[in-house]
């Protein structure tokens, strides 16, 4: 029983070094986080830290990982489902804005792996992956004539990812008091606008 109570706390603490990680690595950046500030965050000695996580390199990868996993995830049901392209757009596209809106774990693994890829001079492979799938959908989406064929495909997969990461970066600015834009509410705005294009 005691063990079990044990490997309850333990977890519970787990969870919370993650959520004071995701917080320090959202505000800092990698090279400016500090550990020594998430402790203090949520009132664990460094010790005891390195007791959870032996360095910042592993507070950021497990925080990088919770994000693959959520963007595999949607990535694999936007390529797999048997659904309508638009829907599978559409759920994508919601499920990304989510994502990023209520997640700050994701959140902070997202500004990780942006940083990791401009230091290497490329572009960060998850928002590579979701740009070539929207790409794909909607190519799908015009020749079936459910949106408008004018626009290039590739403009509009740029557009799609660039509104997503525009609503996250607007929310992270705008603090909780002034909420920014939602991913829904662009989303809405872009497929009501292809839509009426497309049967004018």
């Amino acid at each position: 029983m005691i063990s079990v109570v044990k490997q309850a706390r333990a977890f519970r603490t787990h969870g919370r070094v993650l959520d004071a990680a995701a917080y320090e690595f959202a505000r800092y950046g990698y090279v400016n986080a500090n550990l020594q500030r998430i402790a203090d965050r949520i009132g664990l000695t460094k010790g005891a830290l390195y007791g959870h996580f032996s360095s910042k390199e592993k507070l950021a990868a497990a925080l990088t990982e919770h994000l693959s996993q959520n963007m595999r995830t949607l990535l694999d049901e936007a390529r797999t489902s048997p659904e309508p392209a638009t829907s599978r757009l559409e759920a994508l596209v919601l499920g990304l804005g989510k994502l990023f809106e209520t997640d700050p774990r994701a959140q902070a693994a997202l500004r990780l792996e942006v940083e990791a890829a401009r230091a290497d001079g490329t572009v960060a492979p998850l928002l590579s992956d979701t740009h070539g799938i929207a790409l794909e959908l909607v190519g799908e989406m015009q020749r079936g004539r459910h949106w408008d064929e004018a626009p290039p495909a590739e403009a509009l997969a740029d557009l799609i990812v660039a509104a997503f990461c525009t609503a996250l970066w607007t929310c992270a600015c705008a603090g909780p008091d002034r909420p920014g834009p939602s991913v829904a509410a662009m989303w809405g705005v872009l497929t009501r606008a292809m839509e009426m294009r497309a049967s004018a």
